[in-house]
């Protein structure tokens, strides 16, 4: 009986971790923040049907940057990684979309 409610409570979280970004470390401005965000919810969403190409999402969030921040974004999505990086300041963000898929966005 427990075994089964905890399944039920696992689905129960994932139903409402999808379309969820956490943000787990930033150094942005809160504006820009919030455009980079959204520029990465777009990609990731815009290039998942019906299976998430990670690279066409990649090349869709570094352009949508490029263009509104000027040049040299990088953009790694993912999961199961480490970095370690130098950026500009108040250009880094990484994030967790939908609990387990990670991105770092950053401008070098």
């Amino acid at each position: 009986m427990e075994e089964k409610k905890e399944t039920q409570d696992l689905a129960q979280l994932k139903k409402e971790m999808l379309g969820v970004a956490i943000i787990k470390d930033t150094d942005m401005s809160p504006d820009m923040l919030s455009e980079v965000q959204d520029s990465i919810v777009s990609g990731i969403e815009n290039n998942s049907s019906p299976v998430l190409s990670i690279e066409n999402a990649c090349k869709t969030i570094k352009e949508a940057l490029e263009k509104k921040y000027g040049p040299t974004w990088q953009v790694i999505v993912g999961e199961g990684y480490a970095y370690d990086v130098t950026v500009q300041n108040n250009t880094r963000l990484f994030m967790f979309y939908n609990g387990c898929l990670a991105c770092l966005v950053f401008k070098s």
